[in-house]
C-alpha cells in the first residue's frame, strides 16, 4: 500500500525537525510532509470550522486540484495549545514523499498541448477560488505543483486584495518567453490581452484555451478502448446494475467516431432496480445521438444534461404511472464517459464513480451524491468526520426518484494529452476503497504494457466479489491511447473578439444561440429548463395580477425588509437575503435565511438595495443575451421582481434565465441610464453565483398556490 504523506499548515509545525514522531503518530519528513504511521485510525477531528478552513470544504468538488483536510493535531507546549491542520490529497509523491516539481520548473520542458492544458485547469479554478477569495493561491509559484498533465495545490492562501484576471495575465506572462515554440506566439496575446483588460472574466479565457486546445488536438492520433462487464455477485439473486456497451464487451474506436461507456446501479429492490438501470441505458443511448460530431463544449455539456433529464423522466413518469410509492418508486445511479476528440467528459448522479487512472495515480474524479459529501459542500464537517455519521452513505438524488426540476447532474470534462485509464464502476467494487487498494497492482500495468483491458476487466470483477460481495458489481474501462504526430509548427487564432460592456436596451424578447433554437425545437416534454407555455385568459389574468402584486410587493417590502427580526407570519412570503456563496445561515444583521429555499425554475427574486444611481451602481444586476458570447441586454432596476424561467449546468457554474416580471422606474434616474433598464417580459441570463453574492438579493417563496406568472402567452 502507498504511504499516507500529509501537507502541515499552522504555525505550530514550525518546531519540529524531520524524524520527530508528533502524539505517537504523525512522522515528519521534510519542512511541513507528515507520514502517517496509523492511517488506519481515524484522526482528530475539529469541533468548529474556523473561517480560513471553511474554503477547503466549499471547494471540496474540486479536490483534483485541490488538498482537502484530513484532521487536526491539538499539540500543547509550555501550557500553549497549538493547531496544526493536516491536508490530504496535495502534490506528494505516494512513494519517496518528496514534493510534486513546480509548474515553473516543469513549464520549459512540456509540450505545448500540455502548456495549454496546464493553463485551461487554472482558468477553470480562478473562478471559483475567487468567490472564496483564495485566488492568490494561483499567484505563488511555490504552490503551484504538477503532477504529470494535473495541476496542483499545495495549500489555499487568502487574498490580501480583489483580483482580477489582469493579475492572473501578469502572472503568466513571465512563462511566455519558455513556452513552447508553437503556442509562444498564442500566449503572448493572450497574456497581453488578459492584462489590458481584453479578456476580462474566466469564461472567455477558457474559451480561448478551448479552442487552442482544439486546434492543437488535431494533432493528435487517438485511439479508444473500451471494456465492460457487470456480474450479480455472489450474495444477490438478482443483477440490478446495467452497463453500455453490453457486458463483456470489448470495442477498440478510431479517432473519428464518437465513444460512450455508462455504469447504472439499479435502486428500488427485484421490481424496480433493474428495470430503471436498463430503462436510463436505453433513452440514454437514444439521446446522445443528438450530439454533434463538432460540438462546442458548452453544447456538449447541455446535451449531457439534457439527455439525464430526459432519463430521469421516463423513469419518474413509469413510477407514476405504476403507483409506486416510498421505497417501492425505481431508480437508478449514472456515470457516464463520453469520449469526445482530445476530451473526455464524465456525467455522474449518484454513488456509482469514475477514476482516472494516470501512470503517477489513481483520481477518484467524482463525488458521491450523498449526505456526507452534502455535509461538506456545506462546510459542516471534514469529510473524515462526515463519513463516520449515521446515515451518511445515504443518497440525496437518483435518476427517476424525484421530477427533474429537482436534479443537479454534474458533467465534468477533461482535456487528455497523455494515455490515460477511466474506470466507471458500481459501489460493488468501489466501496471499502477497493480500487484505491488494487489499482496499482491491477490497472496501472495495462498502462505499462504488461497486461490487456480483459485481463484488468476480469481481475476487477474477481477482486469486487472476492473483497466486497455483498452487492452487483459492474466496471466499465475506457483506455484512452494518445500519439502526437507533431504536424503543427505554430498556433495561430483569430484575435479575441472584445465585446466592451455597451449595455443596450433589450428587446422584448431575448435572442437565442443556434444551441438554443436546437434546444427549444427537440426539448422533451416536462423539460425542466424549459418554463411551460400556457395561453388563455386564466393565465392572461393571472400574469396581470402577479404584476400588480409585483408593484404593491416592490413598493413596501423596501421599506420594511429593515424591519424583518421576528418570526414570518406563515402566510408572508418567506425570505431569503443570500450571503456571498454560502448556504449556511447569513451573518448579516437583520437578514433570515431559510435553507429550504433555493433558486430552482419558478422562483422569484427581489432586488433591494437601495435606489439606483450612477454613484451606487457598483455592481448592478446585469443580464445577457445568452450564455455563450455573453453580450450585456440591460441592468435591473431596484425593486424590480425577476422570475426563474430556465436553469442550465455549464461546467463547474451554474446559469439562470430570469424574466422580469415588474420593475420600478427610479424618479431620480438620469435620461442615458433609464434607457438600459429592463422592463417587465424582459428575459436575460446570469450567473446563480453572482445572484446569491449580491447584496440586497430577496428571494420570494411562495407559501400556497402556485402563482402562473411571468409566461407568456
Amino acid at each position: 500500500m502507498p504511504k499516507h504523506y500529509l501537507w502541515a499548515i499552522g504555525e505550530g509545525i514550525k518546531t519540529y525537525r524531520p524524524g520527530e514522531i508528533i502524539v505517537d503518530r504523525y512522522q515528519v519528513q521534510g519542512d511541513r510532509i507528515l507520514l502517517d504511521t496509523q492511517p488506519e485510525k481515524t484522526p482528530q477531528m475539529p469541533e468548529e470550522i474556523p473561517g480560513e478552513i471553511e474554503p477547503y470544504l466549499r471547494l471540496f468538488p474540486y479536490r483534483l486540484h485541490i488538498p482537502q483536510v484530513y484532521g487536526i493535531l491539538s499539540v500543547t507546549e509550555k501550557k500553549r495549545t497549538r493547531e496544526i491542520w493536516l491536508l490530504e490529497g496535495g502534490p506528494i509523491d505516494a512513494n519517496s514523499g518528496s514534493l510534486m516539481p513546480e509548474i515553473a520548473r516543469a513549464w520549459k520542458d512540456a509540450t505545448p498541448m500540455r502548456q495549454l492544458n496546464w493553463l485551461w485547469q487554472m482558468a477553470q479554478l480562478w473562478q471559483p477560488l475567487n468567490v472564496q477569495k483564495v485566488a492568490s493561491s494561483l499567484l505563488n509559484s511555490e504552490n503551484l505543483r504538477v503532477e504529470g498533465q494535473l495541476v496542483r495545490l499545495l495549500e489555499l492562501q487568502a487574498d490580501r486584495k480583489s483580483l482580477t484576471l489582469q493579475h492572473l495575465g501578469r502572472f503568466w506572462q513571465k512563462w511566455a518567453s519558455n513556452a513552447h515554440p508553437v503556442v509562444e506566439k498564442f500566449l503572448k496575446q493572450l497574456f497581453h490581452q488578459m492584462i489590458t483588460g481584453e479578456v476580462h472574466n474566466a469564461d472567455r479565457l477558457i474559451v480561448q484555451l478551448d479552442l487552442a486546445l482544439e486546434v492543437l488536438g488535431r494533432s493528435q492520433i487517438r485511439k479508444i478502448h473500451i471494456a465492460t462487464a457487470t456480474d450479480t455477485g455472489p450474495n444477490r439473486s438478482n443483477n440490478e446494475d446495467a452497463c453500455y456497451p453490453a457486458s463483456k464487451t470489448m470495442i477498440s474506436y478510431p479517432p473519428s467516431y464518437k465513444t460512450v461507456a455508462m455504469v447504472c446501479d439499479g435502486i428500488g429492490g427485484q421490481e424496480g432496480g433493474e428495470e430503471a438501470s436498463e430503462l436510463a441505458i436505453k433513452v440514454l443511448c437514444q439521446r446522445l445521438q443528438n450530439i454533434p460530431e463538432d460540438g462546442d463544449p458548452l453544447t456538449i455539456t447541455t446535451k449531457l444534461e439534457e439527455s439525464a433529464y430526459v432519463a430521469n423522466d421516463a423513469i419518474y413518469e413509469r413510477n407514476d404511472n405504476e403507483q409506486r410509492q416510498g421505497r417501492q418508486r425505481m431508480g437508478t445511479t449514472l456515470v457516464m464517459a463520453l469520449a469526445h476528440l482530445h476530451e473526455l467528459y464524465i456525467t455522474h448522479i449518484g454513488d456509482s464513480r469514475a477514476y482516472w487512472i494516470t501512470p503517477t495515480r489513481c483520481h477518484q474524479v467524482t463525488l458521491d451524491d450523498d449526505v456526507a459529501t452534502r455535509q461538506v459542500r456545506l462546510g459542516y464537517s471534514l469529510y473524515q468526520d462526515a463519513v463516520n455519521q449515521v446515515a451518511s452513505g445515504a443518497l440525496v438524488q437518483a435518476l427517476g426518484i424525484t421530477a427533474s426540476t429537482s436534479l443537479h447532474p454534474t458533467v465534468q470534462r477533461f482535456p487528455i494529452d497523455e494515455d490515460s485509464i477511466f474506470l466507471i464502476c458500481s459501489d460493488g467494487l468501489s466501496d471499502r476503497n477497493r480500487v484505491e487498494e488494487y489499482w496499482q497492482t491491477e490497472i496501472l500495468p495495462l498502462l505499462q504494457g504488461k497486461t490487456n483491458l480483459a485481463t484488468v476487466r476480469d481481475r476487477l470483477i474477481e477482486i469486487a466479489n472476492a473483497t466486497n460481495g455483498h452487492d452487483n458489481v459492474t466496471v466499465a474501462l475506457v483506455y484512452y491511447q494518445v500519439t502526437d504526430q507533431g504536424q503543427i509548427t505554430e498556433l495561430s487564432l483569430p484575435p479575441v473578439k472584445v465585446q466592451h460592456l455597451k449595455v443596450q436596451k433589450s428587446r422584448k424578447n431575448s435572442e437565442f444561440n443556434s444551441s438554443d433554437s436546437q434546444f427549444f425545437e427537440n426539448k422533451p416534454k416536462n423539460f425542466p429548463y424549459d418554463s411551460e407555455y400556457k395561453s388563455g385568459w386564466f393565465y392572461l389574468s393571472g400574469i396581470l395580477i402577479l404584476l400588480v402584486l409585483g408593484g404593491i410587493l416592490a413598493y413596501f417590502l423596501s421599506p420594511l425588509a429593515k424591519e424583518l427580526t421576528q418570526p414570518l407570519d406563515v402566510k408572508s412570503p418567506k425570505i431569503n437575503t443570500f450571503a456571498a456563496n454560502t448556504e449556511k445561515p447569513s451573518q448579516q444583521p437583520n437578514s433570515i435565511f431559510s435553507p429550504s429555499l433555493s433558486l430552482d425554475i419558478d422562483s422569484l427574486i427581489l432586488i433591494n438595495h437601495g435606489d439606483i444611481s450612477r454613484e451606487r451602481l457598483h455592481e448592478p444586476i446585469e443580464l445577457l443575451n445568452n450564455t455563450t458570447n455573453k453580450k450585456v441586454i440591460g441592468i435591473v432596476s431596484n425593486g424590480s421582481i425577476l422570475q426563474v424561467t430556465r436553469k442550465l449546468n455549464k461546467s463547474e457554474e451554474t446559469w439562470l434565465e430570469l424574466q422580469v416580471c415588474s420593475t420600478v422606474t427610479p424618479s431620480n434616474i438620469d435620461l442615458e441610464l433609464s434607457n438600459v433598464l429592463l422592463q417587465p417580459k424582459d428575459k436575460g441570463w446570469i450567473q446563480k453565483v453572482k445572484i446569491e453574492s449580491s447584496l440586497g438579493v430577496i428571494i420570494l417563496e411562495r407559501n400556497s398556490e402556485k402563482i402562473d406568472g411571468c409566461v407568456e402567452d
